[in-house]
């Protein structure tokens, strides 16, 4: 029975046997899912109900399947009709979710999830506040049905949230299961989520009790041997809050339905210590992955597109996990390093893995499920097969290396795991018949089983008497056999003889022939000698084809032991595609990529001569790198200033992509890359930049604003709005960039990399600079994180004078010739000696008559105090600094103490007086503004 309630990320679809059906809203999104448009909607019914409906192939309802699931990250539900009359009930046959493909893996094939860039996890999460601290206990399991993996993580939080974002990010989880509930927790935990793409799914508190919880274990979890069969022995099961979610998860997926799961899954922790701390607002900001839906994995659009010259599937699946996952152990970040610089050296050794090995691998991942799922055929096995013998090859490939790690960390476990699976290969030898595999057909040999031998026998003499019908018929009409007369034969007539139309006139009239039909590619007919042979045939061929199943069922069953060792090798040679990938990602970049240097010191962090991987490969792109150096007892702080579009954003980003490819275990773009081990990266930058077009935020401000002024007319709604805001969620620009930062101050550590950028702007002026201020001195002398603050709050230049030692100024340096702005795209120190704000308008072809405005209005607000300060040296406006303050104390102590006002502009006026006559560069140039 269908139930009409449901939300709107629910789509409903009717399988019509030939055809699908969609109605009502659901039609509506389907059509633009699948045709981008809403004109092949069709209505049905009687007005004043009709009802829009959709019909779709199946072709298109794959396509809408997986684009709902994959990209929209909705819910699908597929009904099929109970009876085979028009007025039978839909029943509920099959169901999805971004979490939990399984079923739908009937429908489409087991290579849903897999072809997908990440195997689709599905977590779970419950609180618990903990009786004595009354703080926040998080119980995090994440389920990833298609690598047989049961992950967990109990672990105390903050009221953002902070740790279960990062795991979230880690993780990448497509579906999250939570209680019911409208609380504190719950509406924390769905920001992280809308944060990080992840659609949650509320579920009833008893569906997250752990009654019979270990039992279901049991029969899940595989035991090593000698193992006490008791899923107790694991210390994960001590953790409540965490065994809780997990309870949830495994009911939600219904892994106990299916038997072929049984034994299959690992349980672990989940280490998030183990890597780099990456929150979702660094993940977008730095553009590691694609945009959700991206599929064209441009190089220019992100580091995955960059790098991904992955040749197999599950390849492509590491690397999304790699650039989720920098390492923090530098001991196996130098493990990928050693080996990259080998294929880097190397070249005949990289292209030959690249161009030649690893593309002649199928994803074995997928093939390995399919076995432990019984859902396998010989064709898989032969990929399997194919798979397995490319290894010998492989492995003499890899040992023109000759080095010790590429022995040890591939090729011994490769040669290993080759020889475990010598057995598979050679039954499928012995069992698959490989001249029917150049036909393109995939059968048992037919020697293999006696049965199928005399069945195969009975099959070749019907074909000889096929043939033998051929030559009598062809003698008869007076033609050649095989060449004006052939023979063939398909499932729907069986054997059957075809002419051309030119001689169809040789049996017209002639009653031996029976025509089947006649048809643009000739004439086919049959006699009823032809008819018996096919009968019996058919008969002797339906035998031979259970009977093969038999031993193909067989084969399989075998083979499936094999699944283990084949998800093992699966991940080794992945490892191995993504490596070769970085390194040929780095040989054929535009410049020159470098070996970073990780070290444990957090004293300084050099990156020489650094270039933004993504942007440098544009075409017409002319890179200009920059420098960035942090050294403690310096600079732990560089408050960057500038010119919009003069690369603050850019050199913040080349920074942050470098140290993440360097964590990666990836080379860095850059000359010189010396880091210390990181534990987290956080940026909080301009959510509207666009890089790839060289514009600010601020320039497309000016760009949205010039094309409302020329066009002042109510001839369209025109607006300029803020570029971030997330409406339905009561959340402007601002709000969000106070979340992130408020995230940023509660996370960043000494071994922290911040980035900020453009903070402060959704506010006054004053309070905005306020913000900035405050922040930016917290992070410096508090957090002593390394950090990259750009702003056009000029104020903040002032900080190094402050705290000399720890902040230092630096600006994007530009020019005006000719009063036409000139961008130069060089990080230099010092602050900018003033703001181009103006001149960015001009370029955005903003009016005349308002820039002429705005400089006249520039004039009368401008203090100048900026230049002032930059005028004189740092120690002069330090001590002239505390002049004024010492000034207005005593202008303050007078107001309180003299009642007369008269008397007291008469105090401060001598005040002033003194003042005047300090011998301070930094007041005087003050006075005189």
């Amino acid at each position: 029975m269908v139930s009409f309630q449901k939300p709107p990320s629910t789509v409903r679809i009717f399988d019509r046997n030939d055809y699908y059906s969609v109605h009502g809203i659901d039609a509506t999104t389907a059509a633009r899912e699948v045709f981008s448009s809403i004109s092949n909607i069709k209505k049905m019914g009687i007005e004043p109900e009709r009802l829009d409906y959709l019909v779709l192939s199946k072709g298109n309802f794959e396509i809408l399947i997986r684009k709902l699931l994959l990209v929209k990250r909705y819910r699908v539900e597929i009904y099929v009709p109970e009876g085979s009359s028009k007025n039978s009930e839909w029943r509920l046959e099959y169901k999805g979710s971004p979490g939990n493909l399984t079923q739908l893996e009937e429908v489409l094939g087991e290579g849903l999830g897999a072809s997908n860039e990440n195997a689709p996890c599905l977590m779970a999460v419950s609180f618990k506040t903990d009786a004595v601290t009354k703080g926040r206990l998080v119980g995090v399991a994440c389920v990833t049905a298609a690598d047989y993996q049961f992950a967990i993580s109990e672990f105390a939080d903050d009221d953002l949230l902070t740790e279960l974002e990062t795991i979230t990010v880690q993780m990448a989880p497509t579906e999250c299961l939570v209680i019911q509930g409208d609380n504190d927790d719950q509406k924390a935990l769905k920001k992280v989520m809308e944060r990080t793409n992840v659609t949650v799914t509320k579920l009833k508190k008893s569906d997250f009790s752990t009654e019979g919880l270990i039992q279901d274990l049991n029969r899940l979890l595989k035991f090593k041997e000698n193992q006490q069969q008791d899923a107790n022995v694991f210390p994960e099961t001590g953790k409540q809050v965490a065994m809780s979610s997990l309870a949830a998860a495994i009911r939600y997926t219904t892994l106990l339905n299916d038997s072929s799961n049984f034994g299959r899954f690992h349980l672990s922790t989940i280490q998030s210590d183990g890597f780099l701390h990456l929150d979702a607002a660094a993940l977008s900001a730095l553009n590691v992955l694609p945009e959700l839906g991206d599929t064209s994995h441009c190089p220019s659009r992100s580091l995955f597109g960059l790098l991904d010259r992955c040749r197999t599937q599950q390849g492509k699946r590491l690397l999304a996990q790699w650039l989720r996952q920098p390492l923090r152990d530098i001991n196996l970040i130098n493990e990928r390093l050693d080996i990259i610089e080998v294929l880097l050296n190397n070249s005949q050794l990289r292209l030959q893995l690249h161009e030649d090995h690893l593309r002649r691998i199928s994803d074995l991942q997928a093939l390995a499920r399919r076995l432990t799922r019984k859902k396998a055929n010989l064709q898989d096995c032969y990929k399997i097969y194919q798979a397995i013998d490319r290894l010998p090859s492989l492995l003499q490939c890899l040992g023109q290396a000759e080095s010790a790690t590429v022995h040890s960390s591939l090729a011994e476990p490769i040669s290993e795991l080759h020889g475990d699976l010598d057995k598979f290969q050679q039954m499928i030898e012995t069992t698959v018949d490989m001249d029917a595999v150049d036909r393109g057909e995939f059968l048992v040999k037919p020697s293999f089983d006696e049965q199928l031998q005399n069945l195969r026998e009975q099959l070749d003499r019907l074909q000889s008497m096929a043939e033998k019908e051929l030559r009598a018929a062809a003698d008869n009409l007076g033609l050649e056999a095989g060449k004006n007369i052939k023979l063939e034969n398909n499932p729907q007539n069986g054997f059957y003889f075809r002419i051309t139309i030119k001689e169809e006139q040789t049996i017209r009239g002639n009653k031996k022939y029976t025509i089947i039909d006649t048809a643009k590619g000739g004439v086919r007919f049959k006699t009823n000698a032809l008819d018996c042979v096919t009968e019996e045939y058919v008969q002797t061929k339906e035998a031979y084809e259970k009977e093969q199943d038999k031993v193909v069922s067989e084969i399989i069953n075998i083979a499936t032991g094999y699944s283990e060792c084949l998800f093992s090798l699966s991940h080794m040679l992945s490892r191995l595609d993504v490596l070769v990938s970085f390194a040929v990602a780095a040989s054929t970049a535009p410049y020159p990529y470098c070996r970073p240097v990780i070290t444990e010191s957090l004293e300084e962090f050099i990156l020489k001569d650094v270039r933004h991987p993504c942007l440098e490969v544009q075409e017409g792109v002319s890179y200009i790198p920059n420098d960035v150096e942090f050294k403690r007892g310096s600079c732990v702080m560089h408050i960057v200033t500038g010119a919009n579009m003069g690369g603050k954003s850019t050199w913040m980003r080349s920074c942050g992509a470098a140290a993440v490819l360097a964590h990666a275990g990836c080379a860095v773009p850059a000359r010189l890359a010396v880091l210390p081990r990181l534990r987290a990266v956080r940026a909080r930058l301009g959510a509207a930049d666009r890089e790839q077009q060289g514009q600010s935020t601020f320039m497309l401000e000016m760009l949205e604003t010039a094309a409302i002024l020329r066009r002042p007319r109510l001839r369209a709604v025109r607006a300029r709005l803020g570029a971030a805001d997330r409406e339905q969620q009561g959340q402007t620009t601002f709000m969000l960039e106070m979340l992130e930062t408020a995230a940023i101050l509660r996370a960043a550590t000494p071994d922290s990399l911040v980035l900020i950028d453009e903070l402060g702007r959704g506010t006054s002026t004053y309070e905005g600079c306020g913000i900035a201020w405050a922040i930016a001195e917290k992070l410096a002398t508090e957090s002593k994180c390394f950090c990259l603050f750009a702003t056009h709050y000029h104020e903040l230049t002032r900080l190094p004078s402050l705290h000399p030692g720890v902040i230092v100024n630096s600006h994007a340096e530009a020019s005006v010739v000719n009063d036409q702005l000139v961008l130069l795209h060089k990080i230099v120190p010092g602050p900018a000696t003033h703001s181009l704000g103006l001149h960015v308008a001009k370029l955005a072809d903003l009016p005349e008559s308002i820039i002429k405005y705005a400089e006249e209005k520039q004039a009368q607000l401008e203090t100048n105090l900026f230049e002032v300060e930059a005028s004189v040296e740092a120690q002069e406006t330090t001590e002239g600094q505390k002049i004024i303050l010492d000034f207005l104390r005593k202008c303050k102590l007078i107001q309180e103490t003299i009642e007369s006002d008269e008397n007291m502009m008469i105090e401060i006026n001598k005040l002033k007086q003194e003042l005047l006559q300090q011998n301070s560069k930094y007041v005087q140039s003050l006075m005189s503004c």
